[in-house]
């Protein structure tokens, strides 16, 4: 059976805590999506992330505004979807 990629999201990961959290989950192994409210913000941390090999993504995401979260949801879900598209191998039952 395929493993998979495991895959998350972290509210306010351009700073402090949700910046720690991001690195920590992506050096585990993890894809992260930076969901910051900052897109200038985010895409610092996005490429500071990066220039140590980690696998992060860039999410506009204001956890205060409806419309933003459905957006976010919505590429999410199409994130979710496409991945479970790609099974590399039959289930093994």
């Amino acid at each position: 059976m395929a493993t998979g990629t495991k895959t998350a999201l972290v509210t306010g990961a351009n700073k402090g805590i949700g910046r720690a959290i991001a690195r920590q989950l992506a050096t585990e192994g993890f894809t992260v999506w930076l969901g910051a409210r900052d897109a200038a913000r985010g895409q610092q941390a996005v490429d500071e992330l990066r220039g140590e090999g980690l696998d992060v993504r860039l999410l506009a995401l204001d956890v205060t505004s409806d419309a933003s979260v459905a957006a976010a949801a919505r590429t999410l879900a199409s994130v979710v979807t496409s991945r479970a598209s790609r099974r590399t191998s039959s289930p093994s039952f």
